[in-house]
């Protein structure tokens, strides 16, 4: 009876043993498939942000260039039309004069190396992609990206022709008649900005060379297309990862709809900040606030005086939203001058002291002149493409421009909703 007992307690043991090491077993290869699947999970993920960023450096490049196009036919179109300059719309002067100025400001936005310097931060990246030649292509799109950025700094067939030095030389010639409340050239002045640019023995090569940049940029342009389409062979992703990927991560839009813009929304660029108020009622109200300068030529000193005047101006109007497009009617008649903030110190002492107009009848004449000024500008009335971010706390607005010769831009904005 105890032997009877014994084996079978002794197979009982034995079948517990054997069940637990099953168990150890299994969850164990569970386990490792679970972090294999996220270590897969993971190395999409980090190749697919990098085929993202690359395409998206493409894009902007692609973009830059068809805006670098347009803007080399309004500086060649103005270079052989130079009797016709004061005919010609401002959009085209200031345009080429753009083309062929330097910009120490400019930055490119497919220069934007930040997730170039996550690639390249972790140690483990060549193990988490898990793929070398993929690695190392991702590196030399990199590398052939500063290597053109450096090659537009330095080399003569990149670099602008005219300095900004150039342009502040000429504007300390130009009369207060020929300068806006803005502080900025008006038609005529640009007209003969241009002309003297055209007149500098550097841009007329500038505008032959152009051809050997065009050849370079498609060059770095295809470049790039042939090592991404690569690269997705690679790492076995496909266009419709990326869609998905896109989705997810990047654009997370929706359409908009009249019940999501209503409201406050705010926007901030080139040293303006714009307040949209959107009402149930279809009527809008637009608050700016922005650095304004004031043009003056002040003639005992013979010289042209720039002084910052910060204003803040309200405007009503209406808006109206039709499919995917956002019709913004503004009545340049309500504007008004809610704060101006002139600052007359910096005028010469001999200006101050001359006429018998006081400091306050002075400010008041130059508010009445930015004012006028305001009222009379055209771009009142504005149609954009527009959509929402999933929050609907972001709004895209994409505006396209039709040039005088036919070639059509992009222009994009973006507001956040503050109530």
């Amino acid at each position: 009876m105890k032997n009877i007992n014994l084996s079978t307690w002794w197979k009982n043991f034995l079948t517990g043993v054997l069940a637990t090491a099953v168990g150890v077993g299994l969850t164990f290869e569970v386990n490792n498939r679970v972090e294999r699947h996220k270590h897969k999970q993971a190395q999409r993920q980090a190749a697919m942000m990098v085929i993202y960023d690359i395409d998206d450096i493409i894009y902007n490049f692609i973009r830059e260039k068809e805006t670098e196009d347009a803007f080399f036919k309004a500086a060649m179109y103005l270079f052989t039309h130079q009797e016709e300059l004061e005919t010609i719309g401002m959009d085209s002067l200031w345009m080429a004069a753009e083309y062929l100025v330097k910009n120490p400001a400019n930055n490119p936005v497919w220069a934007d190396d930040s997730s170039e310097k996550v690639f390249s931060s972790s140690m483990d990246v060549i193990h988490d992609l898990g793929d070398i030649t993929f690695y190392d292509n991702v590196q030399e799109c990199y590398l052939k990206r500063r290597t053109l950025l450096r090659l537009m700094e330095t080399s003569s067939t990149f670099a602008r022709p005219i300095s900004d030095s150039f342009v502040l030389e000429y504007r300390k010639h130009v009369s207060a008649a020929d300068m806006d409340g803005n502080g900025m050239m008006n038609h005529r002045a640009m007209a003969g900005l241009l002309r003297e640019i055209y007149r500098q023995p550097e841009v007329p090569l500038y505008l032959q060379k152009y051809f050997m940049r065009d050849r370079e940029y498609q060059s770095f342009i295809d470049h790039f297309i042939r090592r991404n389409q690569e690269n997705k062979y690679l790492m076995n992703i496909t266009d419709e990862d990326m869609e998905r990927y896109i989705a997810k991560h990047v654009n997370k839009v929706m359409p908009a709809k009249p019940k999501l813009i209503v409201g406050q929304w705010d926007m901030r660029e080139n040293r303006q900040h714009r307040t949209y108020l959107f009402r149930k009622d279809r009527t809008l109200s637009l608050t700016v606030r922005t650095d304004h300068k004031i043009g003056t030529y002040v003639e005992s000193e013979n010289v042209n005086v720039y002084m910052l005047a910060p204003l803040t101006y309200t405007m009503d109007g209406e808006w109206a939203l039709k499919d995917d497009s956002l019709q913004l009617d503004f009545h340049p008649e309500s504007l008004q001058i809610v704060a101006f903030d002139l600052n007359l110190n910096d005028l010469p002492r001999a200006a101050l002291e001359a006429g018998s107009e006081s400091i306050e009848t002075r400010k008041e004449q130059y508010r009445e002149n930015v004012l006028a000024q305001l009222r009379r500008q055209t771009a009142w009335s504005m149609t954009q493409k527009v959509s929402l971010g999933q929050s609907g706390q972001i709004m895209f607005w994409e505006n396209q421009y039709t040039m005088p010769w036919g070639q059509a831009f992009t222009d994009k904005s973006q507001l956040l909703k503050s109530r």
